[in-house]
């Protein structure tokens, strides 16, 4: 059984409000078993209002829209709804009394134009709206079903689960099916990389299924499972992550909404370790993302931007620092070893960078230097990175967290 939701309204596409109404009803429709196949945002235009509507009923079992119900001109969705099912507008009476005593007790003073929301496509089952003014309503066929509610994100919620879920149980004899996900983070390799080690179970598996999501820095592994219950469902996906586990070992740092930053923090805190940081190339991101954590094992952070900051902090001559800076790998571990010393901590962490070719407006290559150092010595990587300066920042602060988190690990084993 598949559904889609179609999101109505030209604010949406503008930018002016961020849609989370998609993705309530795309959860709420995932714990009662029903699949979520399409979503679309469409403005307030009749003419692809009736296309989008059109097109997903030929596709689709059940469509939510959700928002153009309200009585101004540019609500169009009733309209849509109705010539995209050939089913002309009726006046209902009895929602127009609901409307009325809305308004009344809220103290305002109806106008004409809310008459327009007393009317559905004929034979259409009326969505009543105890806590605003725009009824929803629900247009069947053999087909499939529309049902129709409105934007707000508080009114849409309340008919949802009042309404509309228990609808389409009973409409469809659904049974207490549910889907459960879990999502993987990784971090180390790139999502071509960590495909082609999960490929199998990407390709094979239809339940649970397992897909893969790329962010800058990390990659994403998404186990879905559908079942009658969700303790069954965490059973499948258990299995499942018991086996993409055994394949990425180390790679993987997180699950869920955990981030690599949270991480190395609780790796530090269990180990009684504190951690300075110094940065020349990343603006300060490694700094943000630890404070974050509102860990007190992150004890000092330091953005060094310009030759003569750095210069002042290692305390040496202009001539001595030239002749480092040649090397920058050993310019970044002097960095990494001087945090350490200079602010007292067990560990000091160093991030150097620098961009080494342009390749044209925001597509720039940098040469990025990490050093970890320790009381037993430093640890260091180098890593050639492209793309936007923003995003070269960024993933190598993620190249510098999961440096240290993999040291952290080796310190616990």
């Amino acid at each position: 059984m598949n559904a889609e939701i179609i999101a109505i309204g030209s604010e949406l596409l503008l930018g002016q409000i961020i849609d989370t109404n998609s993705s309530y009803i795309a959860k709420v429709l995932a714990d009662n078993g029903i699949e979520l196949i399409h979503t679309t945002t469409v403005g307030d235009d009749l003419q692809r209002m009736k296309e989008t509507i059109q097109d997903a009923i030929k596709r689709s079992l059940i469509v939510i829209t959700t928002g153009g119900l309200g009585p101004t001109e540019d609500d169009l969705t009733r309209e849509a709804v109705s010539e995209s099912t050939i089913r002309p507008l009726v006046f209902q009476p009895h929602l127009m009394t609901q409307i009325e005593a809305r308004f009344k007790g809220r103290g305002f003073r109806m106008t004409e134009n809310n008459k327009k929301q007393a009317y559905i496509p004929e034979g259409a089952i009326p969505i009543e709206n105890p806590k605003g003014t725009a009824p929803g309503f629900i247009v069947e066929s053999s087909d499939w079903v529309i049902l129709s509610v409105p934007g707000v994100p508080s009114e849409m919620e309340y008919l949802m689960e009042r309404t509309v879920i228990p609808y389409l149980r009973k409409r469809f004899n659904l049974q207490r099916q549910v889907i459960r996900y879990r999502v993987l983070r990784a971090c180390g390799l790139g999502e071509g990389a960590i495909g082609i080690q999960i490929q199998d179970l990407m390709r094979e598996s239809r339940n649970p299924s397992v897909g893969t999501l790329a962010s800058a820095g990390e990659v994403k592994i998404r186990i879905t499972a559908k079942a009658d219950s969700p303790e069954e469902a965490s059973i499948l996906i258990k299995k499942m992550e018991e086996e993409i586990r055994h394949r990425l070992g180390i790679l993987i740092y997180g699950v869920d909404h955990e981030t690599l930053q949270e991480n190395v923090a609780k790796g530090l805190e269990k180990l009684g370790l504190s951690l300075s940081i110094v940065e020349t190339f990343t603006g300060g991101i490694i700094s943000q993302k630890l404070t974050s954590t509102g860990s007190s094992s992150f004890t000092q952070g330091m953005f060094l931007p310009l030759d003569s900051s750095q210069i002042r902090f290692l305390k040496m001559t202009e001539d001595k620092f030239n002749f480092f800076s040649k090397e920058p790998q050993k310019l970044t571990d002097l960095l990494a070893t001087k945090a350490r010393e200079e602010f007292g901590t067990d560990l000091g962490l160093a991030m150097f960078g620098k961009i080494s070719e342009e390749q044209g407006k925001g597509n720039e290559k940098a040469e990025t230097f990490c050093s970890l150092s320790t009381s037993s010595g430093v640890e260091n990587q180098e890593y050639s990175l492209g793309g936007e300066l923003l995003m070269i920042r960024e993933r190598a602060s993620i190249i510098a967290l999961d440096m240290l988190r993999k040291y952290l690990l080796k310190q616990r084993s």
